[in-house]
């Protein structure tokens, strides 16, 4: 029954897929009909549009631009400026989908002065919008350039303007939605749902566009997830699911799912997410969308982990690996063809040239062997007929003593002249089998050396497949092992990080019971200590990179953190930040973030007693232009400040801060020096040798 079940739905999915064909290639052979007719230039041209449009919608582009080519002619006989607009936007549109960025640019531009100069404003509104679209695409093919990014922008804005102004509720929902998703790639998810509420506030009160709700309802759960408002996009989620539902809208539906799947498993409902990743997967896997089943199964994959089925977690996600390697590979064997067809074409015409040459050799030399012969024979018949008229001269005066002699010797003449032409055929049939042999000896060694290396690349090819198998395994298994030990690294950050924290509140609940305040502000300053390492693991599992921390946001967080727990506001504290070396290996950064902290610490308490409005610079910056690179720490003050010698003073009194700053300095084969400039500067170089 199941087995039934999937098939009627196979048979239904397929007519899905192939009634729009059909209709679209009757409308193709009935355009191509009309062109038979005798038809004014601008019905012509408009015809050619419709047939490139027809198969533009069937992704056939080849085909699209071959009748597409053929409108501008006709448009340009009668000036059809809406015609050459329509012509410049199409081609703008498919050069956008085949990757040519230059080319669709030139055409939308064209495009646009034509519909400006038809007065055809509605359309120039549009062709901003394709513009728009056409800097999306390639800010997300050159790695999200918000340069790019923000020049689509610019181009929907100028869309939004006109159909504003003439009022075109269903193009400002298209346009609305579309900047919303441009925003989103921009990782500006507040302005993206903005849009999107309002392209969804237009359709409420129009009903311009019906079927723009499932597009709105998607793009809103989806936003909602990445804000982690879950509930709220589930809410909207399955309003676009029941629409796509309804219409039976296959692609839809697996965004829906994906979409869902996500929610819950942000919610913490595994078994839901689950359910939804699986029915995503059973429609994907018909749609025959490969790039869209990758992100299908990534997303199941993670919900079978969360789950707790890591099984099935791991068998989804090679299938999305496998898909990405099958996509390789059909390129790899379409490089292959390619080559073994440009060497089959050399290899034939090598022996053809060959051939050739040894055909004209051959006849070059009979020919010259019978020019020589004619020219012999020719010879021999001039000196017979000379021999002949002496003989008839002579034979008047010894007529018959000589008759006897002459007629033997013509006769022995005769048998001479016979035995050269026969000796002259037998050389030149000699000489043509010494040809015909030394171009069949080259013959065959052309041939088994073009056979010879015919089996070396077939040897070469074989071993690189081979090759290529292998380095292909090993690179799946490599970047399996660096995820998984990514994973470890970012398990094992964010275990330490939570016990520092257990510790750091542990220090803060026995600073709060302790009734001497000397005691209870030393548990605090080493809770402080604390703190000052929990935010290096913090953010070592909240990134991609877990051995290397960005040192501008870690010292700014810790600054502000001691800042706030001495009670200080911002607007009321001097905080400046200089931060050229932007990250360090955590090696480094934790007991240089110790000393931060530290010298901070101590500037809290000792430094703004004075009664001015407190200061404090905190710079580390890398110097490489010296003979000997290296990075520099300063932390200076707005207080009294302290003298040098008093800092290096030796006490059986000396504080554990400053015992901690000295270890840490020699530790890191560091050398601190301290500076009395309007209040306290501290400097400490690190040679750049420690850095490695």
């Amino acid at each position: 029954m199941k087995c039934q079940h999937w098939c009627v739905t196979v048979f239904l999915f397929t007519l899905l897929i192939n009634s729009p064909v059909r209709a679209q290639r009757r409308l193709i052979d009935s355009l191509r009909v009309s062109l038979t007719k005798k038809l004014p230039d601008t019905t012509r041209a408009n015809t050619y549009y419709d047939i490139a449009n027809a198969f533009y919608k069937q992704t056939n582009y080849d085909s699209a631009h071959a009748y597409l080519d053929r409108m501008p002619t006709y448009c340009r006989r009668v000036n059809y400026r809406l015609g050459l607009g329509h012509y410049n936007r199409l081609k703008g549109i498919m050069y956008t989908q085949q990757g040519r960025f230059d080319d669709a640019m030139r055409q939308l531009h064209a495009a646009a002065d034509q519909f400006a100069k038809a007065n055809k404003e509605k359309l120039v509104a549009r062709t901003y919008s394709s513009l728009g679209l056409l800097y999306k695409t390639m800010g997300q093919d050159n790695q999200r350039v918000d340069a790019l990014l923000k020049q689509g922008i610019a181009y929907l804005n100028k869309a939004i303007a006109i159909n504003q102004r003439l009022n075109l509720p269903d193009q400002l929902v298209d346009n609305y939605v579309n900047l919303g998703i441009t925003y989103e790639d921009m990782h500006e998810y507040d302005l993206g749902r903005d849009c999107f509420l309002k392209a969804l506030a237009i359709n409420d009160e129009t009903k311009a566009y019906e079927d723009a709700y499932r597009v709105i309802y998607n793009d809103l759960g989806k936003n909602y997830n990445v804000r982690g408002e879950y509930e709220t996009a589930i809410g909207y989620l399955n309003k676009s699911l029941a629409i796509n539902l309804k219409n039976n809208r296959i692609s839809s539906l697996v965004h829906n799912y994906r979409n869902l799947a996500t929610s819950y498993r942000g919610l913490k409902q595994f078994p839901k997410a689950v359910e939804y990743g699986e029915k995503a997967r059973q429609l994907v896997e018909q749609s025959k969308n490969t790039t869209l089943a990758q992100s299908v199964y990534r997303g199941l994959s993670a919900s079978y982990a969360a789950a707790g089925q890591y099984e099935k977690a791991y068998q989804y996600l090679l299938k999305g690996k496998s898909l990405e390697d099958s996509l390789m590979n059909i390129q790899k064997a379409e490089v292959i063809a390619q080559i073994q067809a440009l060497y089959d074409t050399r290899k034939a015409t090598e022996v053809a040239e060959v051939g050739a040459r040894m055909q004209l050799d051959k006849a070059r030399e009979i020919a010259r062997i019978e020019a020589e012969k004619a020219l012999e024979i020719t010879s021999i018949q001039a000196s017979e007929r000379t021999r002949l008229a002496d003989l008839r001269a002579d034979a008047d005066v010894e007529k018959t003593r000589a008759v006897a002699e002459v007629e033997a010797k013509y006769e022995n003449q005769k048998r001479q002249q016979r035995l050269l032409e026969l000796d002259a055929l037998t050389h030149l049939q000699t000489r043509q089998v010494n040809y015909m042999s030394g171009g069949l000896g080259i013959l065959v060694v052309l041939l088994g050396l073009l056979v010879y290396q015919y089996r070396a690349i077939r040897l070469a090819n074989r071993r690189l497949s081979i090759q290529n198998k292998v380095i292909s395994t090993k690179s799946t298994l490599l970047a399996e092992q660096a995820d998984q030990l990514r994973t470890l690294m970012k398990e094992l950050h964010h275990r330490v990080k939570n016990n520092l924290a257990i510790v750091s509140g542990l220090l803060t609940l026995q600073a709060n019971g302790l009734e001497d305040e000397n005691m209870a502000q030393a548990v605090r300053i080493g809770q402080q200590r604390v703190e000052a390492m929990s935010l290096i693991h913090q953010r070592l599992y909240q990134t991609d990179r877990v051995t290397v921390i960005n040192m501008n946001e870690y010292l700014t967080d810790l600054a502000v953190s001691l800042m706030r727990a001495y009670g200080y506001q911002a607007n009321e504290f001097d905080l400046r930040m200089d931060i050229t070396q932007q990250e360090l290996d955590v090696d480094v950064a934790i007991p240089l973030g110790l000393i931060v902290n530290e010298l901070v610490t101590n500037a809290f308490k000792y430094a703004y007693n004075t009664g001015k409005r407190p200061f404090l610079r905190i710079s580390l910056l890398k110097a490489d232009q010296s003979a000997r690179p290296t990075i520099t720490l300063e932390v200076q003050d707005n207080g009294p400040g302290i003298e040098e010698l008093d800092w290096q003073r030796r006490t059986t009194r000396t504080s554990f801060g400053k015992r901690l700053i000295t270890s840490l300095t020699e530790q890191l084969e560091g050398k601190l020096e301290l500076y009395k400039m309007n209040g306290a500067l501290f400097r400490l170089y690190i040679p750049q040798s420690r850095l490695n």
